[in-house]
Parts: C-alpha cells; sequence; structure tokens
C-alpha cells in the first residue's frame, strides 16, 4: 500500500502540473479567438468569460487522457532514471504489479473524463450556441457597424448591407439597404426596408434577414425592364457560418443517443464513449513505454508516445467517419481501434517482459 500511494502521488502531481499546462496554452488560444469574434461583432463583450469557461468544459475531456498518459510517462521516466525502478523490482514489484497499481488510478481518470464527455460537454456545447445565438440576436447578424457598408454571404453570392441606425432595446434595425446578386447572372436586387431583424430557425440553425416594410427592385444594371415589388414582411436567406448538424448532435444530452437508429447520432454516442475508454489503453501502454536505459535521458520516449497517441486519436477519427457513412457495422463501430491499442499494450509488456527471447529460445530448442 505505501508504494501504492507513492506511485499515486508521484503520478498525479504530474498529471495535474501538465493538465494546468496545457490548460493555459488552450485558454490563451481560445481568449485569442473569443476577442476575434468580438471586434467581429460576433460576441458581447461581457461574454468572454462565460463563453472561456464553457470552451475549457467541453474540451477538458480531451485534454485528460492525453495528460494522464504523459503524466505516467515522466513519472515513471523519472523513477527508471533515478533507479527506483530497480529497487522497486528487487522488492518483487514487477510490470504487472505496477500495471494493476496505474489501471486503478486510470479508472478513476475514466470516471471522471466519462462525467465530462458525457454530461457536462454537451450541456456546455448547448448552452454556448444559446449564448452565441442570443449574441447574433441582440447584434443582429453577427454585429452590424452603424453607419458602415458589411457583406454577408447568400445562396447566389455576396451581398452588402447598411444600416442607418439601431433600436437595442426592441432588437430591430432601422432604414436597411440592402443589395444582393439575383438567382439568374446579372441579375442584381436592392432593398430598402423601414426596419428589419434576425431571424434563426431552430431546426436548421439558418439565419434569415427579415426586413419589414420595403420595396424590392429586381433587374440587371442597365437596363430599363426591372420590377418593383412592395412588401409588409420579406426574408432574406444568410448562409450559416458552420454546420447546425454537427453542433445539433454534439449539443444532443447522451440519453437521447442511446436509443437512436441514425449513423451520425450512433457515432456520436460512440465518439463520448471513446474519449473516457481511451484512458486505460493510454495508462496501461505508458508503463512499458516509460522505461528507459541509463544513458537514456527521462524524456527520450515522450516523442514516440506522443506520435502513438497521434496516431490512436487520428484512427478513433476515422473510425468515426466510417461508422457514419455505414462503411463498418455498428458493433464494431469504434471499439476496434481500441482493440488494436490493446493489443499493442500487450506486445509492449510481453517484448519487455522477455517473452520474445523465450519464444525465440524454444524455437531454437526445437530445431
Amino acid at each position: 500500500m505505501i508504494i501504492d500511494r507513492y506511485i499515486f502521488r508521484e503520478i498525479t502531481g504530474v498529471w495535474l502540473a501538465i493538465t494546468l499546462v496545457l490548460l493555459l496554452i488552450f485558454v490563451g488560444n481560445q481568449l485569442v479567438s473569443l476577442f476575434d469574434a468580438v471586434v467581429a461583432g460576433d460576441l458581447n463583450g461581457n461574454q468572454v468569460l462565460v463563453m472561456l469557461g464553457l470552451t475549457v468544459v467541453k474540451n477538458l475531456a480531451r485534454l485528460l487522457p492525453f495528460a494522464f498518459f504523459i503524466a505516467i510517462l515522466v513519472a515513471l521516466g523519472r523513477m527508471h532514471k533515478d533507479s527506483e525502478m530497480i529497487a522497486l523490482a528487487a522488492c518483487g514489484v514487477g510490470i504487472g504489479r505496477l500495471m494493476k497499481t496505474i489501471a486503478v488510478l486510470a479508472i478513476l481518470v475514466m470516471v471522471l473524463t466519462a462525467s465530462l464527455s458525457l454530461l457536462l460537454s454537451p450541456w456546455a456545447e448547448y448552452k454556448t450556441q444559446r449564448l452565441k445565438d442570443e449574441a447574433k440576436s441582440v447584434t443582429e447578424i453577427g454585429g452590424i457597424p452603424v453607419g458602415m457598408f458589411r457583406s454577408f454571404d447568400t445562396s447566389w453570392g455576396e451581398g452588402v448591407f447598411y444600416v442607418e441606425e439601431m433600436d437595442p432595446e426592441r432588437g430591430r434595425l432601422k432604414e436597411v439597404f440592402v443589395q444582393m446578386p439575383g438567382e439568374h447572372r446579372w441579375q442584381q436586387n436592392v432593398i430598402a426596408a423601414e426596419e428589419g431583424y434576425q431571424r434563426i430557425d431552430k431546426d436548421t440553425g439558418q439565419r434569415y434577414l427579415v426586413l419589414v416594410n420595403g420595396v424590392r427592385y429586381e433587374g440587371i444594371p442597365g437596363d430599363a425592364a426591372f420590377r418593383i415589388i412592395q412588401f409588409q414582411q420579406h426574408a432574406v436567406r444568410i448562409d450559416a457560418r458552420y454546420s447546425y448538424r454537427d453542433i445539433r448532435l454534439r449539443a444532443q444530452p447522451t440519453i437521447e443517443l442511446l436509443d437512436s437508429g441514425d449513423l451520425e447520432e450512433i457515432a456520436e454516442l460512440q465518439w463520448r464513449l471513446a474519449v473516457p475508454f481511451s484512458v486505460m489503453p493510454l495508462a496501461l501502454l505508458a508503463v512499458p513505454l516509460s522505461r528507459t536505459s541509463p544513458r537514456q535521458g527521462r524524456y527520450s520516449r515522450l516523442f514516440s508516445a506522443v506520435l502513438i497517441y497521434i496516431i490512436y486519436a487520428n484512427m478513433l477519427g476515422v473510425a468515426r467517419t466510417w461508422l457514419e457513412r455505414g462503411e463498418t457495422p455498428q458493433m464494431l463501430g469504434l471499439w476496434w481501434v481500441h482493440g488494436l491499442m490493446l493489443l499493442y499494450v500487450a506486445f509492449e509488456v510481453g517484448r519487455q517482459s522477455g517473452i520474445q527471447w523465450r519464444f525465440q529460445f524454444w524455437r531454437q530448442k526445437a530445431a
């Protein structure tokens, strides 16, 4: 028990330190993105800290397994370098006992990661999109500067609009001018309206600029043949900047994904389960990878470990894509990637335990 507590303390301390460093790097990058969104008018300044906290909650589940993997590698690498592992081996603490001890700690990390991946991350995604939609509704089309021309994307090309005044209490735009290309090649549409506001379709995430009490001019520039249409309410569709389908899946509660037969929702569920499940293979793999010779540095295997993690994560992404397309069975899903990882762990453990050498000895003896 004393040895277990010592190993727990060594790994936990390094794990918390690495997690903190990764969070600081992540928060710094996210702050830059959030400030850019504030400058562009897509976000209110008073929502930056709330959005930052929600973004950390959404991505913390992905940071924890990697930080835990590197923490085991660094902590055990130091123990190998300081000959502590040799002393433990002399006391009967071999690689099997060490992996059992780390597996217990990995289970605790899996529970924490599962609560983040299955419960808190979808909730944070939902809250994030609600804040973004509210900010867009208040600022109207991603923050329209009053008295300035602003471009936007339409179904047929890029358009331009101009707002003379804004009523923040009612969330309305006043004296709106819109110019956008028409359905045909040379056609142009010019709209002038007394008021306008933004509406977001809750089902599709599509954004519309709804104009009230205005006139629409349709025609080809330089051609006298054009139409004048007066309207009381007219909606202009604005192409969404993101895939609302993907966002809806990320924000959907996990319990709603359990009984779903949709391939994308099944892939999303297995992806959420894959994040905490990846803790165990990575933790067990870190034990044989941390073993170094006296002439090697304590961080000599760090590059190999990061490369293995990248391959593992990319394989999970590929497996998810295949599952969404129906190219792999639902029962196989993403689990085959974890199976390959566990086989590699068994190979590394067997190689360091001398199984390969014993097999060669038996083969030579039989010959």
